[in-house]
């Protein structure tokens, strides 16, 4: 991802936003500090990425931005080993 000064993406916005498309996202940067992230619009709902680094992709550039979902624990399950296996080993007696 590429960063642009302000003054350089106003005066060569055709370029910024060619480089968008063929790119990816690109961050302005206002007073040396990363202000702006700019990217193209996507038609319908945006791809899962399948990859950690197609997620990684998604995430560079947010900074503080980024906003995830709060995740609740999973509940602990208890269960005697021994239940469980003896299930199973009946169930394989059964199928032969």
């Amino acid at each position: 991802m590429a960063t642009w000064q302000l003054q350089t993406a106003k005066a060569k916005l055709s370029e910024l936003l060619r480089a968008v498309r063929e790119e990816g996202p690109q961050v302005i940067s206002v007073r040396g500090k990363e202000e702006f992230v700019i990217s193209a619009r996507d038609d319908g709902a945006s791809p899962t990425p399948r990859t950690w680094d197609e997620l990684s992709r998604l995430a560079q550039g947010a900074g503080d931005h980024l906003i995830l979902p709060p995740r609740e624990p999973e509940p602990l399950r208890h269960f005697a080993l021994e239940e469980v296996y003896a299930d199973w080993a009946s169930q394989a007696d059964e199928q032969g």
